[in-house]
């Protein structure tokens, strides 16, 4: 008996279109139909008056509505997402996610560690240089913790449907061994984070953090039988580096705190991610007590 036993919940549905042309046909038609709805969004967006100034906005993200135009935007390829899987590979898009009430049930479960954790994380002194000061203040914030939260939770739900739900179950589908499904799929997540116009030297680093994230929920998500855990493992994550504590002038729009640099301030970034590292598998190892039956 293994302990990924459950990931066949969502690997059986994947059987009957497991084949890696069919596979590589709806990454294809992923993209392709991500671009269209992005090219469609952006021609919208220009017909605003102020749209040179939201282009740049959209770029930086480090305004409130930017910031929610982004985090909802993910609806598109979680659209997409339905498309494929119901045409290409002729499987329910809830079979992405595993029983509903079970995914629900282990959401809660990692989410209540999760957060005890957080606030631990958080009254913990930290050094001058990680220290974060107050950005938009609770007044300008207060209004926002509704939207930007289902704004999170939206952005989260479809990268875990695109890369544990759909990618990770048909490759477990077509090869048996974990480190395919696993690693695959978690490179191809860091690479996407790869960015050296944002992060300078550093990009390398952040996309290998974002691919040991990726296998972190991998694990979770075949551990489980379900995307609950993943999606609440990502869900806190984003929460507090987007809502909670942002980077200057990246990404905090929504932010209530930020931290005293931005993400070309190499040395400061280098040291915060050998401080993240051990809070991801913290995080990690938190989410599977949390889950253990």
């Amino acid at each position: 008996m293994s302990v990924y036993d459950p990931h066949q919940v969502l690997v059986a549905p994947a059987r009957t279109s497991a084949s890696l042309p069919r596979l590589f046909g709806g990454v294809v038609v992923l993209m392709i139909s991500i671009m269209a709805f992005n090219v469609a969004m952006i021609r919208v967006l220009e017909g605003m008056t102020d749209w040179e100034r939201l282009q740049i906005e959209l770029i930086t993200g480090d305004t409130a509505r930017a910031m929610l135009i982004t985090l909802y935007s993910f609806t598109l390829p979680i659209a997409s997402l339905w498309v494929v899987t119901r045409l290409l590979h002729d499987r329910s898009f809830t079979s992405l996610i595993g029983p509903l009430r079970h995914a629900f049930v282990d959401f809660f479960r990692v989410f209540r560690w999760l957060i005890v954790l957080v606030a631990v994380m958080l009254v913990l002194p930290a050094p001058a240089s990680q220290q974060p000061s107050m950005h938009l203040g609770f007044d300008t914030w207060l209004p926002l913790v509704l939207p930007a939260l289902l704004g999170v939770l939206i952005q989260v739900s479809a990268e875990e449907l695109m890369f544990r739900g759909y990618l990770q179950s048909q490759l477990a589908a077509r090869f048996s061994h974990p480190i395919i499904w696993m690693v695959i799929p978690s490179m191809i997540f860091g690479f996407l984070h790869f960015s050296p116009e944002a992060y300078g030297e550093n990009a390398l680093f952040i996309a290998l953090w974002a691919t040991l994230f990726g296998v972190a929920a991998a694990d979770l998500t075949a551990r489980s039988g379900s995307l609950g855990p993943a999606i609440a493992l990502h869900f806190v994550n984003n929460v507090v580096a987007i809502m909670i504590v942002g980077m200057q002038h990246h990404w905090d729009g929504l932010a209530l705190l930020h931290m005293p640099y931005g993400p070309q301030d190499a040395g400061h970034v280098r040291t915060a991610l050998i401080v993240e590292g051990p809070i991801l598998f913290c995080f990690w190892l938190a989410a599977r007590i949390a889950i253990r039956r």
